[in-house]
């Protein structure tokens, strides 16, 4: 008999166990599918113009400013936005992303949050080249292996337009590979955090561009084919399906 009972007892545990199993798991199901009902939307800027965007100057991580024509973007790019729902802008630390994202926010009584994985793509030794000035066999093997970095270290000032902005200074030199993973994480990271909400991120073109590859299916070396103009945005829209599409209006 003590046998019989314990079958029953241990049953009604299981049995127990498993409705309360099933509730904690549409509680769960409410919760995901409450939040993540609606899409999100990632509004990618970029920045104003610079002298060296004019001067065709590789910036990569140099912190070079906007110009008067790029201050005069980013505020004809904050009044496209001005009538749109804004919940939350990211910037890259580099301040011609930043000063871009501030004049976003400041139509929007909202703040600016850095988020260093929307920083630009690292080119090392070479920021603040030209193109041309890049040794042509590093050129092409970069851009046509994704697992090929830059390589790291102070830029050699003897020939660039403008040293006194990269004299000195030591700057990762990155891959494609290494620049998409970082940033591409980095924006669906905020997307899973602001689900349903509309978010701008200030960032760059070589960045804003590898999105594009991710969206697309594309390989990362294909980035180049996409034309991201300063003061522009891109629309990401995130679906509750877990797909990506960019959006042309919103």
């Amino acid at each position: 008999m003590e046998v019989i009972v314990n079958k029953k007892n241990t049953f009604i545990t299981v049995v127990l166990g498993l409705i309360l199993l099933g509730l904690a798991w549409v509680g769960y199901q409410t919760v995901v599918d409450r939040s993540c009902s609606k899409p999100t939307r990632i509004i990618l800027v970029r920045h104003g113009q610079t002298s060296w965007n004019e001067q065709h100057i590789l910036q990569g991580n140099a912190d070079i400013p906007l110009d008067e024509v790029g201050i005069a973007e980013a505020e004809t790019l904050a009044q496209e936005l001005a009538d749109k729902d804004i919940d939350a802008i990211f910037s890259s630390r580099l301040s011609r992303a930043h000063d871009t994202a501030l004049a976003i926010a400041a139509l929007h009584g909202l703040d600016v949050h850095i988020n260093d994985n929307l920083r630009e793509i690292g080119l090392g030794i070479y920021t603040g080249y030209q193109g041309g000035q890049i040794p042509e066999e590093m050129r092409v093997s970069w851009a046509s292996d994704p697992d090929i970095s830059f390589p790291s270290g102070i830029p050699d000032t003897t020939d660039l337009v403008e040293p006194q902005f990269v004299e000195g200074i030591q700057f990762e030199g990155e891959s494609l590979n290494m620049a998409a993973e970082r940033s591409w994480q980095g924006i669906r990271d905020l997307a899973q955090q602001h689900c349903g909400k509309n978010i701008v991120v200030a960032t760059h073109g070589g960045i804003i561009k590898i999105a594009l590859t991710q969206v697309n299916g594309l390989p990362v070396t294909d980035y180049s084919q996409f034309s991201v103009a300063n003061g522009s945005q891109t629309v990401l829209e995130f679906e509750p399906d877990g797909s990506v599409v960019v959006l042309e209006d919103w």
